[in-house]
């Protein structure tokens, strides 16, 4: 059985930002204020989120207009999943707050 982090780095997949529901206000928020959002990988087993530390000199928002819900936003951050490091590189709609994604490993840091 091929680990979660190989199936989610093979290719790009569908993502959602967690909860479809909340204001996209609060969203822009946890992205450029807060630094840490929460993204869906939904062709999972039951789908699996995931909380991204957002790098943001390679976040793209220039696209998005959050008070009109319309536009994209790249998305870039870290994360630590199943003991890898790992990159996460989403595009999502925010009209539809759905989109394409991956993740990318890292290398671990060496602390010695």
């Amino acid at each position: 059985m091929q680990n979660l982090v190989d199936r989610l780095s093979e290719q790009d997949g569908p993502v959602s930002f967690e909860d479809a529901a909340e204001p996209l206000a609060d969203i822009s928020r946890r992205i450029t204020e807060l630094g840490h959002v929460a993204v869906r990988f939904t062709a999972t087993a039951g789908g699996t989120t995931l909380g991204v530390s957002v790098d943001p000199v390679a976040t793209d928002l220039t696209g998005a207009d959050f008070a009109a819900g319309t536009g994209w936003v790249h998305l870039e951050g870290t994360l630590v999943l199943d003991y890898t490091p790992v990159r996460c590189v989403v595009d999502i709609d925010l009209a539809t707050r759905t989109g394409t994604g991956r993740l990318v490993p890292r290398p671990a840091r060496d602390d010695r």
